[in-house]
């Protein structure tokens, strides 16, 4: 079951938000989840991979269906990936950046396919109720394979670390918003639209995940405007340990 706490910690910290990926309610117990272990900070000027982010939005109808809309997942995913690369050129960091649709190796395939259930697995233990009792320690591996995410071209300076990163969502109707408002004087149920991103970084080297981040996108910041997916990287990126 890929990133289906993802999906629901984004419905849980919304109140109602109802995204088509939740499969199990789940009450998260704050905005920010975040997790990591200590590395070594990067020399200036070192090289950073960033994976094209995957972003899924839909427009939340005042019948509570979600529709998809690639308008706006091609528009947000643009201003993240920028973002991202503002902000990590900031730090003096030499960026590049791969997207998902160019890997071809079988086994860089598989490795992505492995990261999708690991950060999966790390968003589950990120919930009390629901983390396994023995793991206790942030200890997290996409294996030694993971290097193979690296493109060909990089080779002759090849990055030590690889950052991914997530956005799932809705955002509601015109229609939506004044059944809310009418539900609101009546008491009844509403329903909301919300956004959540979900980043990690892997040292390729060793295949460990570092980082790990989830936020929710804070009301009236909307990703799918260049501010404010910059807001949402910028708050994203407060405790990246790069």
């Amino acid at each position: 079951m890929k990133k289906v706490l993802f999906a629901a910690a984004v419905s849980a910290v919304t109140t109602t938000c109802a995204l088509s990926c939740v499969v199990a309610p789940v009450a998260a117990q704050a905005q920010t989840i975040k997790s990591f272990v200590k590395i070594d900070k990067p020399a200036e000027g070192a090289p950073l991979l960033i994976v094209t982010p995957e972003v899924s939005l839909s427009l939340l109808t005042a019948g509570g269906v979600q529709e998809p809309r690639s308008d706006w997942s091609k528009a947000s995913q643009g201003h993240l990936s920028a973002a991202l690369t503002t902000a990590l050129k900031a730090k003096k960091y030499a960026v590049s950046e791969v997207a998902l649709d160019t890997y071809e190796d079988p086994r860089a395939l598989q490795i992505l396919k492995l990261n999708d259930e690991v950060v999966s697995a790390i968003a589950w233990q990120q919930v009390p109720m629901l983390r396994l009792p023995t793991k206790t320690s942030f200890d997290w591996t996409l294996g030694s394979g993971a290097r193979t995410l690296v493109p060909a071209a990089m080779t002759d300076k090849a990055p030590r670390y690889a950052l991914f990163l997530t956005c799932k969502g809705s955002y509601q109707s015109s229609a939506k918003a004044a059944l809310n408002v009418g539900m609101a004087l009546l008491g009844g149920p509403m329903q909301f639209g919300g956004q959540g991103l979900q980043s990690t970084l892997v040292d390729l080297d060793t295949g460990q995940v570092v980082w790990y981040q989830f936020n929710t996108v804070a009301s009236g910041t909307d990703i799918r405007e260049a501010e404010g997916a910059t807001a949402a990287v910028e708050k994203l990126f407060k405790d990246l340990p790069l």
